[in-house]
């Protein structure tokens, strides 16, 4: 067999073998040794001029390359991801100091990373009550993280301590955070509680609260989570800013999968 045909036996065999040589230096890499490692040094060479010369004359084998990589990385993630779920599932889904809204004896509970002063989360608010109307069987756990400043810090002070003490007034102190266009800060947190009954909070944090936070912190870490809105549907992961459809289809499939 010429090693034309035996390159391209091994690029039919795992297109990540080309996405191996797409720089200069992974070129001159020993790479190739992972896939046959019976060539000599001068046959290692010629197989590196061989891949480069298919590169150039057929680019679209860059973008397979490129996109089979992505999907393996993917892969692996989601995988990785799913037994990190599992493993953390009572911390994520069952936890009594978590605020939740929706169904009290829920068939699916989803998990909801949040930031008050994030723009993402407030356009997303909207969709999430959408959900939970469509649903009645679905409830939403929250998860507030202050990523976004000192206005968001005091915003979940403020709300995780209503939630651990009045959790009834919790969802009218939230919609209301929310509810602000812009960031938040202490003035206007100070309005909101006026608003929502709750200033006796503002300055009488629970001592629970930096813990609650700290462990919502380190699930974000532990999740791969970069930001919020993090959202976690079943063993779907669903990050930033999607529309309701993406939403829905993820609730149906893992009520679906619940049985």
């Amino acid at each position: 067999m010429n090693f034309t045909i035996k390159i391209k036996a091994i690029m039919g065999v795992t297109l990540a073998i080309i996405a191996a040589f797409i720089t200069i230096q992974v070129m001159s890499s020993a790479s190739v040794n992972a896939a046959d490692t019976s060539l000599s040094t001068a046959q290692q060479q010629e197989v590196r001029t061989i891949i480069k010369e298919m590169l150039v004359n057929d680019p679209d084998l860059l973008k397979e390359a490129v996109i089979a990589m992505q999907i393996r990385q993917q892969g692996s993630q989601q995988a990785s991801v799913k037994s990190l779920i599992a493993q953390h599932q009572h911390s994520l889904f069952y936890s009594e100091t978590d605020p939740w809204k929706g169904a009290e004896k829920p068939e699916l509970t989803m998990v909801y990373f949040t930031d008050f002063n994030c723009p993402y989360c407030k356009k997303l608010e909207p969709e999430l009550e959408k959900l939970v109307t469509e649903f009645p069987q679905l409830r939403v756990v929250i998860k507030m993280v202050p990523l976004q400043g000192k206005g968001a810090e005091e915003a979940v002070d403020l709300a995780q301590t209503v939630w651990l003490n009045e959790p009834e007034k919790y969802l009218a102190v939230k919609d209301t955070l929310m509810a602000v266009p812009r960031k938040l800060d202490s003035a206007t947190i100070a309005k909101v509680a006026k608003l929502t009954n709750t200033q006796d909070w503002l300055n009488q944090k629970d001592s629970r609260v930096d813990s609650i936070v700290d462990s919502n912190l380190q699930l974000m870490r532990q999740l791969g989570f970069r930001g919020t809105p993090s959202m976690i549907i079943g063993e779907q992961v669903i990050p930033g800013l999607v529309p309701f459809e993406t939403l829905k289809q993820a609730v149906e499939k893992a009520l679906k999968e619940q049985g």
